[in-house]
């Protein structure tokens, strides 16, 4: 299978896991909230049960309790489209929480399966990029289906739209070498590091924290960024602040990888971290369409960039567990920052961003102390 074959396929996983299996409820929050008169609190716990859920699979697979295999792969990109089905056929929100986790777990089982072969195996900037870009692709088909058929549609037609589209997603993404493995290029090894097994142990350490800050405060705007938004755009309308983000996450992975390349990945790294943050001090004062704007471009600009570059980030250093190790990490801050949000935070959306903001900014200190 060539690389750029390999790249499709894997850009459409990414889609399935994450741009449409995850983040789908983004841009349909808003709409649900009003049709099922929901509280912000409600909307926070729905939401925390899917990162729950992605750290749970995350987990599992960087404990080996799980493996990457084809069968898992295949499993769960069946299981996540069944349950986008599935969340139009009731609405009672506690039924929702059980649907947002297991859908959650199914999510990091797609995303490890992709990105453990994507880093271990294809050495193409481009092509490394254009998988990551799936994420984006598939959080700017989410937005588009809310915003031109939010209003026409009811929110539960809107989850089956996402249905079919994530089926067909997913034949297309069905052949993926989940199993095949190679060495990894020399030239993308850093193992000739020169520091001391402790020193860099230490390092990996700071990595695991940072990314963690970096789940935190990326999942709060990622939750809310679209809430923010309603009273500026309308419940329906608010949509397009993530089809802005995801038109701008789709090329992201690709520039952040070229950037990479020719400045080196950690100062992309830190880049990646500098501009989310502004992005999160925007949106603490987005009540014009500007700064939600704004707001959106640099959200979506970053976060798989981050993403992109921390994992191949560890993988170079050969972190054990590798990807599935760092997602764990990433997995719990998603966890974390919606679960404190909706206990301590839940009346103030503005408060949220500032912690958000936070988050990222503490993130950011951490991987600069890594040095890696």
């Amino acid at each position: 299978m060539s690389d750029s074959s390999l790249a499709a396929k894997g850009t459409l996983g990414l889609s399935v896991a994450m741009g449409i299996g995850r983040f789908f409820y983004t841009p349909l929050l808003p709409i649900m909230m009003v049709a099922l008169n929901w509280s912000d609190s409600v909307a926070s716990w729905i939401a925390a049960a899917n990162y729950l859920g992605y750290l749970l699979g995350s987990v599992a697979l960087s404990r080996n309790w799980l493996s990457a295999t084809t069968a898992l792969y295949r499993g769960s990109m069946v299981i996540s489209t069944l349950l986008l089905a599935a969340m139009a056929m009731t609405d009672n929100s506690a039924v929702h929480v059980v649907l947002r986790l297991i859908a959650g777990a199914a999510s990091a089982a797609i995303f490890v399966c992709v990105t453990q072969f994507v880093n271990q195996n294809v050495h193409t900037p481009s092509h490394v990029g254009v998988v990551y870009g799936g994420v984006g692709l598939g959080i700017t088909v989410s937005g588009l289906v809310a915003w031109l058929l939010g209003h026409s549609m009811s929110w539960s037609q809107l989850w089956l739209v996402a249905a079919a589209i994530s089926a067909i997603f997913t034949a297309v993404a069905w052949q993926w070498p989940v199993n095949r493995k190679t060495a990894i290029s020399p030239s993308t090894s850093v193992s000739s590091d020169a520091r001391t097994a402790e020193d860099l142990s230490r390092a990996f350490r700071l990595l695991d924290a940072g990314y963690f800050f970096q789940g935190f405060g990326y999942i709060i705007i990622g939750t809310y960024l679209v809430v923010l938004a309603g009273p500026v755009f309308g419940s329906a309308a608010a949509a397009i602040t993530w089809v802005v983000a995801g038109i701008a996450a789709v090329p992201s992975p690709y520039l952040w990888s070229s950037l990479a390349e020719r400045f080196g990945r950690r100062r992309a790294l830190l880049s990646c971290y500098v501009l989310q943050v502004i992005g999160a001090v925007a949106a603490i004062f987005g009540t014009s369409t500007v700064l939600l704007i704004v707001a959106s471009i640099l959200f979506g600009a970053t976060f798989m960039g981050v993403t992109m570059l921390t994992i191949s980030t560890g993988v170079a250093h050969g972190i054990s567990g590798g990807s599935a190790r760092l997602t764990s990490w990433y997995s719990l801050g998603q966890v974390a920052g919606p679960a404190i949000i909706g206990l301590v935070f839940a009346d103030s959306i503005t408060a949220s961003f500032i912690v958000a903001a936070i988050a990222i900014a503490v993130g950011l200190l951490t991987v600069q102390l890594s040095r890696l």
